[in-house]
């Protein structure tokens, strides 16, 4: 049992900063699984140059990250957590998902700025989804 609250209304509010943000950048941004495409698109496009011109790198990925948890969590029924299965150390917040375990959209965010993957393919391998 963590002994943490699970920071959802800061999740959200900070979800809907970088949708706002987005969405001045010119993505179509709408918190539907098909918006993936447009997260896809930003990392393909400008996120080298947003992290090489933002002094807190650290807020915007966490708020990309709110906003792909947000999806993910929404589209498949997901509930915020907070665990331990990946740092025994400290407790992480993750995305529960039946059937699917739980998922870290932080680890997801950081995973697809150094491109391992991008959010079509992840959605696909994980959920056996198209977006």
């Amino acid at each position: 049992m963590s002994r943490y609250i699970v920071p959802e209304n800061d999740i959200i509010r900070t979800a809907n900063w970088i949708s706002n943000f987005l969405i001045r950048e010119g993505y179509n941004i709408d918190y539907t699984i098909e918006s993936l495409n447009e997260i896809d698109k930003f990392f393909k496009e400008k996120i080298n140059k947003i992290l090489e011109n933002d002094d807190n790198n650290r807020s915007f990925i966490f708020a990309i990250a709110a906003y792909i948890g947000e999806i993910i969590k929404a589209h498949f029924n997901g509930k915020w957590i907070i665990s331990r299965e990946i740092d025994l150390d400290d407790e992480v917040i993750g995305i529960y998902i039946n059937d699917h375990g739980t998922i870290y959209p932080l680890n997801i965010t950081l995973e697809l700025i150094q491109k391992q993957y991008t959010l079509k393919q992840y959605i696909k391998e994980k959920f056996n989804t198209d977006i």
